[in-house]
């Protein structure tokens, strides 16, 4: 046995060989698999890199039209603010009346009453309606309403009814009966324009 022993002793270097050797293989084959598994992990990351780059230029694009709307935005609520502002701030009635009334005894209407009515509020605006009756010629209402359209003041015809008049005619030129609306317009001080941003 202690023959055996020797040996063994002797030899212990060739077992502490195979066991190193032994141990490198185990170490090799584990750091083998976690590469592997590395690099099937890297596969799928790298599709994810590409998803996440695709959702960055989305992003991107995305910013930069919203800065593009932005402007957009802005610059249409100065253009709101810009007509608002063309508005004037009230209605004076007697003003209003008077440059009717200025404009029918000049163009000599005839039975002619004109008559302010009732408010009606809109987001960016308030118009007020007046009624006019009168009886004249076409040439006279269309000179009427042409001087409407040249006013220094916003004026809108809402409704023009002209019927022929039943009255025997002695002159040259047919006398009409005309009824219409007339709406003048201030701007409204509740409105804001809302940006959004």
């Amino acid at each position: 046995m202690k023959d055996l022993v020797n040996k063994l002793i002797t030899n212990t270097h060739i077992f502490l060989l195979l066991y190193g050797l032994w141990a490198g293989y185990t170490l090799y084959e584990e750091h083998t698999l976690a590469l592997e598994e590395i690099n099937n992990s890297g596969s799928g990351l790298d599709s994810e890199i590409v998803n996440i780059q695709k959702k960055f230029k989305e992003i991107q694009e995305f910013t930069r039209k919203s800065d593009e709307y932005k402007v957009r935005v802005e610059e249409v609520a100065k253009n709101i603010e810009s007509v608002q502002r063309q508005l004037p701030s009230d209605t004076n009635d007697s003003q209003i009346l008077s440059f009717f009334q200025t404009e029918i005894n000049s163009l000599n209407l005839k039975d002619a009453n004109i008559a302010p009515g009732k408010e009606e509020k809109s987001v960016y605006f308030i118009s007020k309606e007046y009624t006019l009756k009168a009886k004249g010629t076409y040439l006279q209402f269309l000179i009427f309403l042409e001087r409407i359209a040249n006013s220094d003041r916003i004026y809108n015809i809402k409704t023009l009814r002209i019927k022929k008049n039943t009255e025997n005619q002695k002159g040259r030129f047919q006398v009409v009966d005309a009824e219409g609306i007339i709406q003048a317009y201030r701007y409204n001080p509740e409105f804001k324009v809302d940006r959004g941003f």
